[in-house]
């Protein structure tokens, strides 16, 4: 014989969690079904319909054990569940939709990055050889052409071959540089 809803209430007041799994086995996929259909496109970004689904009968459990619902006699559970997941599902959208946590606010990092990516990289770009342009100034002249090719990605038997320098003054060079580069940077 199936057991009553009012039943089974009963008995989850008393403690009884097999019949907590009946209720939840007799309507968690119509819940996560209305759930599913009113989340929308949205909040469903940010939740996900299991969390609303167990949110809503961790709710009515608790309500049960405190005596606060009640199945009526010859009715379900079913109007009571819809209520409360639709009024989670209104709670949450509320929640996403302050002002600071606003989710029509969210944009992609794939929409972010095409319209900003541009402009910020060629800022960026050209204000980096601004400032390397300015701490080449200050290195001696030989210093300042190693290091320039180094930079262009020359090897150092490639430097070695355009400046007609050994190998081992390339590398004290390249040293020398880092180091002026560095305390530069510390400095300021």
């Amino acid at each position: 014989m199936t057991s009553t809803d009012r039943s089974l209430v009963v008995a989850v007041r008393d403690g009884n969690e097999q019949a907590a799994s009946i209720l939840y086995d007799r309507y968690a996929r119509r819940v996560f079904g209305l759930v599913r259909s009113k989340i929308g496109t949205k909040i469903g970004v940010v939740t996900e319909p299991e969390d609303i689904v167990q949110s809503v009968f961790k709710s009515v459990f608790r309500g049960m054990q405190s005596g606060n619902y009640d199945a009526p006699p010859g009715s379900t559970l079913w109007n009571l569940l819809a209520v409360i997941a639709v009024r989670k599902l209104t709670n949450q959208a509320n929640h996403h939709t302050r002002q600071r946590r606003d989710i029509s606010r969210n944009v992609s990092l794939e929409a972010a990055s095409d319209g900003i990516k541009d402009s910020i990289d060629q800022t960026s770009m050209e204000f980096l050889e601004i400032c390397i342009r300015e701490s080449l100034e200050s290195l001696r002249p030989i210093d300042r052409e190693i290091l320039t090719l180094r930079i262009a990605g020359h090897s150092i038997e490639e430097i070695h071959q355009k400046t007609n320098r050994s190998r081992r003054t390339i590398e004290r060079s390249l040293q020398r540089s880092r180091e002026q580069l560095a305390e530069q940077l510390l400095s300021e």
